[in-house]
């Protein structure tokens, strides 16, 4: 489904100019768009092109605001609580479908106290192992996982992070035995499956292929409905005959719950017109990374559809947060 952002480009421009009245209102002074992970990472990194790129286009500051901590709860439930005006914003990623699931409580109701704008990034991710590992592809590494069950190890990022439901998935989908090894974030996962200390883990392009083009891990796999243009000869998990696979790794806008629909609407063409500018493909292009997506009403409902996936998974495999 984020094929469509190429072709919805034209659509949202064409919004954006013929309805300059309800443009023009939003934003009428400092929008601070809260990110609820540490600086640096590739969430950080696309809300402050999108602040960049809103700010030269509409005069207004944008601020955006690192508030980590507690899975994402705490700078979630600072958006869930502000004033739904369209000045506070929040980019998050696939933890708040996840989180629902994951937690017995959470300080915000992802229903009703929050609602999507649109997708930002995203990206599949692709299941690496180390050069010297006896997995030559993906069906080499279920044919070892199968003959020797309970023995092939799959790092994570920690326990109910999207790596972490990669590798349950995969051993949905495979009937195999995989030995979950959690870490405390997916750098050291990273470095442990270089390292051949685990056997494989489902990593992100961006992170990985430093790696991949200089021989160290070999890409047996990637998670999306497609392949990746960054590894055009890498195959997915479902054109191997491994079912309906599709593992997405992705960072979106949301904004408090009662945010008007036209306002909701406005924001989101501005957002997408921001992404579809050359300089930006080209930025996020290079890590097989796709900048923008689909119509705010598609996007709401993939989330929906995330929501229930992993939440469905969780449930059945007993997964609890770190």
């Amino acid at each position: 489904m984020f094929r469509l952002h190429t072709a919805l480009c034209a659509a949202v421009a064409v919004l954006t100019i013929s309805q300059p009245a309800i443009a023009a209102e939003w934003p009428t002074g400092t929008v601070t768009i809260i990110v609820p992970y540490t600086p640096g990472n590739i969430t950080d990194i696309a809300a402050r092109i999108v602040a960049q790129k809103l700010q030269e286009s509409t005069g207004q500051s944008f601020i955006v605001e690192n508030k980590p901590g507690a899975s994402t709860q705490i700078g979630t439930a600072e958006v869930a609580r502000a004033k739904p005006d369209g000045h506070t914003l929040l980019i998050t990623g696939a933890g708040y479908a996840t989180n629902p699931a994951l937690f017995d409580e959470l300080p915000y109701d992802t229903d009703t106290d929050l609602t999507p704008v649109g997708l930002v990034v995203s990206n599949p991710l692709v299941l690496v192992t180390a050069a010297d590992k006896p997995f030559p592809d993906f069906v080499g590494l279920v044919d070892y996982a199968k003959s020797n069950p309970g023995q092939l190890t799959m790092a994570s990022g920690g326990n109910g992070t999207l790596s972490h439901m990669a590798e349950a998935l995969t051993a949905l989908a495979t009937g195999t035995d995989l030995i979950h090894v959690p870490y405390k974030g997916g750098s050291a996962a990273a470095t442990d499956t270089l390292s051949g200390h685990v056997d494989s883990m489902w990593d992100n392009p961006s992170s990985a292929m430093p790696q991949i083009e200089a021989g160290r891990i070999r890409a047996l796999a990637v998670s999306g409905a497609y392949r990746s243009d960054a590894l055009p000869d890498v195959p997915t998990v479902s054109e191997l005959g491994y079912g309906n696979f599709e593992v997405v790794n992705w960072f979106a806008m949301f904004a408090p719950g009662e945010t008007d629909v036209e306002l909701l609407d406005t924001i989101h063409d501005q957002v997408q017109a921001a992404l579809e500018q050359p300089d930006v493909q080209e930025r996020f292009g290079k890590d097989g990374v796709t900048a923008g997506g689909p119509s705010r009403a598609e996007f709401t409902a993939f989330v929906a559809a995330e929501t229930e996936k992993w939440g469905q998974i969780i449930r059945e495999n007993g997964i609890h947060a770190d």
